[in-house]
């Protein structure tokens, strides 16, 4: 990642030493924060040799890693939608194609890691060249902001509570944590100037009339019933 801009500055009475001190002491803080990136970034790639069941430690390295804060463009605006700094230090895995493990799904989540992975060519603007325009990267960062919020273990407890009783626990998504993430998903894109009609379209890519039953729901929600 690049660094930051230099912040010191020379005083009238030309007080070099304090433009010095502060200079290097942010040099050493932005370099900490490099060294603690590359680290981290090193222990993502082995966590997805294991989880993406790649064949050699090579296959990790086509993975790039971006860093939340660092997003540009149409992922960029979304980032900023959540204005929480929590968030800066989610990384986003962009993982080749070829190495992707569920199918045309475009992205998920591993929020308990701080770690949002994207299929590399929806990633990309595959096709029209429009990168996301369902918003997933909302919704994953939603996952993320919740278990930041809650921690963990209520996390986890709310991914395995239902959320519309009468839906029953076999009907997925109906549950804490998706029903806020796509109510934020939802949110976003209607921000947008989105139309509810263009977002079921982009829906029904990957969910069938049962998801509907909780789906319809929270866009019922956001976009008025």
């Amino acid at each position: 990642m690049p660094f930051g801009e230099n912040s010191g500055w020379l005083s009238s009475k030309g007080d070099v030493s304090v433009q010095t001190e502060t200079t290097g002491a942010d040099a050493v803080q932005e370099a900490g924060s490099e060294v603690d990136h590359q680290k981290r970034i090193h222990d993502l790639k082995s966590h997805l040799i294991e989880y993406l069941s790649l064949k050699s430690p090579e296959d990790a390295e086509k993975i790039t890693f971006v860093r939340a804060a660092d997003l540009s463009g149409d992922f960029g605006e979304q980032f900023r939608f959540f204005n929480d700094e929590r968030l800066n230090e989610t990384f986003v895995a962009v993982v080749p194609d070829e190495l992707w493990h569920k199918g045309g799904q475009p992205s998920e989540s591993s929020a308990d890691r701080g770690m949002i992975l994207f299929r590399g060519g929806y990633y990309d603007g595959e096709g029209d060249g429009i990168p996301d325009p369902s918003a997933w990267m909302t919704h994953e960062l939603a996952h993320c902001q919740r278990s930041i919020d809650v921690g963990d273990n209520e996390y986890n407890q709310e991914s395995e509570t239902q959320f519309f009783d009468d839906l029953g626990p076999d009907t997925y998504p109906n549950n804490q944590v998706e029903e806020q993430a796509f109510g934020r998903q939802f949110a976003y894109l209607k921000d947008k100037k989105v139309e509810r009609e263009e977002v079921t379209e982009l829906l029904e890519e990957h969910y069938g009339p049962d998801d509907f039953k909780f789906l319809n729901r929270i866009l019922d929600r956001v976009y008025g019933s």
